[in-house]
């Protein structure tokens, strides 16, 4: 297969070049001009499309298996193609039983290893469970099949509970020996607790009606700091910090924070941390027109937060991006109560064309920045820069054909996720993705979407193949 006369996102470049693509048995075989072609091979002709490398969405909840009602992999992943996703990575709590042990991991993987569509990675979990003399032999054998692991230090869920800074120790120390990942959700327990009970309690106070400004209040910037220092202090006290990474960041404070606490250790041993688009794009104002749609745990910020995020993800302050998918029906998401309301939405398809329209076309990240924040940095934490990541030959044909020219529109009801309530519903998008390649194979055609989005997926599901750490 050859893709000619895309304008072409290639590793340590300042533009887009127009190049050829070769393509042989899922790899990229050579990029250059003028490629010749052999009989019969098939051509893809991109004039006037760029090519870049499919972006890597490193946080999901596909929910399979245990809460497909709210999403499975099939779904999930169908949304992610379309979006120009062609790796993601399936957070370890929301699932039953969640990805705590090896028996658990091989119940998920019968469940859901052949539905994706797309490839993918799993993150092994530590709860506060399985915090008992056990922990370390049960991250010990989950490694090979793991690309990190995950941990709460607030958690809402019954079946996968947060940890308190000794257990993070134990488990950073544990991720540091095996040479993974440890992810944490950094928001401070003890104040989102007692702030919790004290504005679900204020509107019979105050003789009004809930309000949003009452949720935002009770998970506030402070929350995310103090947990990012605890956490940086007590992963450096095991020598672990250069394996931590603190995901979805809502506070700019809070990465920079974290930078600042690693500015004493050595090259390449800093701690890092991951943001998402609903953070950089929106404000607490917000909360007002979108009510439920927004909800997300930690809520987005006060007003110039979010241009200060685009900053720091622009100077590697915040290494990359991701989406956090997590939706949910719309009973669940809709209760009639903000506090019961579920907090989580569809991300993993809006995730590529975000950051493409608001980051890279509005000048917010030139492309260095954005190869990074979409595939490279991603690639690189989680061990499969061997095989994903960049348009380079040797790696996987994971190609995204973008047409510049096309402004879309967001629509929940077309993401091909279970879930289709979105924040981002109506938004004008500067550019379309118009096909997906998987190592070499087209799984979203948005020509061949003409009466109805599902149309678009060519792929069967089972296709995308599982990734573990080291691939090339």
């Amino acid at each position: 297969m050859i893709i000619r006369n895309a304008a072409c996102a290639l590793p340590g470049q300042t533009e887009l070049l127009r190049r050829d693509i070769k393509i042989t048995d899922g790899r990229i075989v050579s990029i250059a001009s003028g490629i010749d072609a052999a009989a019969g091979e098939e051509i893809i002709e991109a004039e006037g499309l760029e090519a870049w490398p499919g972006a890597i969405d490193p946080h999901v909840h596909f929910d399979e298996p245990g809460f497909t009602h709210r999403e499975d992999f099939l779904h999930g992943s169908m949304a992610a193609a379309r979006g120009g996703v062609t790796t993601v990575i399936d957070m370890p709590c929301t699932s039953l039983p969640p990805v705590t042990s090896a028996a658990n991991l091989k119940t998920k993987l019968a469940a859901m290893g052949t539905h994706s569509v797309v490839d993918f990675g799993l993150f092994g979990g530590v709860s506060g469970h399985t915090l008992d003399q056990s922990v370390e032999s049960g991250m010990a054998e989950l490694a090979p099949d793991v690309l990190g692991f995950k941990c709460y230090l607030i958690s809402g869920m019954e079946t996968f509970t947060a940890v308190d800074f000794f257990g993070l120790s134990r488990a950073a120390a544990a991720a540091a020996g095996l040479g993974r990942p440890l992810l944490l959700h950094a928001e401070d327990p003890s104040y989102i607790k007692s702030a919790t009970e004290w504005y679900k309690k204020l509107p019979e106070k105050l003789g009004r009606s809930e309000s949003w400004s009452d949720y935002v209040e009770s998970r506030p910037a402070g929350s995310e700091l103090t947990a990012v220092a605890g956490a940086a202090a007590y992963a450096g006290q095991v020598g672990a910090r250069r394996w931590l990474h603190i995901v979805h960041v809502g506070t700019a404070e809070a990465a920079e924070l974290l930078a600042f606490l690693c500015r004493s250790d050595q090259a390449g041993a800093a701690a890092t941390c991951e943001t998402c688009p609903q953070y950089l794009i929106f404000s607490s104002d917000d909360f007002y027109a979108k009510g439920a749609a927004l909800k997300t745990a930690p809520p987005v910020k006060p007003s110039g937060n979010a241009e200060q995020l685009w900053r720091l993800l622009a100077d590697g302050t915040i290494a990359f991006v991701a989406s956090d998918h997590a939706p949910a029906p719309v009973a669940e998401k809709n209760t009639g109560s903000l506090w019961k309301d579920y907090g989580g939405i569809p991300g993993s398809g809006t995730l590529f064309p975000l950051v493409y329209s608001e980051g890279w076309r509005k000048g917010r990240l030139d492309l260095p920045a954005f190869l990074r924040v979409t595939s490279g940095a991603a690639a690189r934490r989680y061990g499969l820069a061997g095989c994903k990541g960049e348009l380079e030959p040797g790696k996987h044909a994971d190609i995204v054909l973008v047409n510049p020219d096309i402004e879309h529109v967001v629509r929940g009801e077309e993401l091909l996720s279970k879930g289709t309530i979105t924040p981002f519903e109506g938004m004008k998008l500067a550019g379309k993705v118009v096909r997906t390649l998987v190592r070499g194979k087209t799984v979203w055609d948005a020509a061949n979407a003409v009466d109805r989005a599902e149309d678009g997926i060519l792929a069967a599901a089972g296709w995308g193949k599982q990734l573990r750490w080291g691939d090339k």
